[in-house]
């Protein structure tokens, strides 16, 4: 069964684009890594809890350093705050930018997956961007394929 190749200006375009997108993507998931590092950690009183099956959702209040009072909703990633009760006051960590809706609890490392991730696709895709648009070598001569 003959299969037809996709030609290589399809593979350029394809390899360019998908490049593009993974370093945009990369660029952005070290900027939230880097700015949720940048964030502080503080008191919040559990308003909430909510299990689903294995897992289990609060709702916190917490007031940041610059007197906002924010509000937030989050899976429980740490094992020690699973049996949490309402009333009581867990340590959150939120991000510099926007602390009110990038909060996690302190202990929490699901945050670095997204750029491992991204950082795996942008080599990935450099390498096959490097494949697409590299200059195609020319055919081997018969004598070395076997031919006299």
């Amino acid at each position: 069964m003959n299969r037809r190749r996709p030609s290589r200006s399809f593979l350029r375009v394809f390899s360019a684009f998908c490049l593009v997108f993974v370093m945009t993507l990369t660029t952005l998931a070290a900027w939230s890594a880097l700015d949720e590092r940048r964030g502080s950690e503080v008191e919040a009183e559990v308003l909430d809890v909510e299990h689903r099956g294995p897992r289990t959702f609060v709702t916190v209040q917490f007031s940041t350093s610059r007197g906002e009072v924010c509000e937030a909703r989050f899976r429980v990633a740490v094992g020690a705050n699973r049996s949490v009760t309402i009333g009581k006051r867990i340590r959150v960590h939120h991000a510099k930018s926007d602390p009110c809706a990038r909060v996690r609890e302190v202990g929490d490392r699901s945050g670095w997956f997204i750029l491992l991730i991204a950082v795996v696709l942008l080599i990935a895709f450099s390498i096959m961007a490097y494949v697409a648009w590299r200059r195609p070598r020319p055919p081997l001569p018969l004598r070395y394929a076997g031919m006299p």
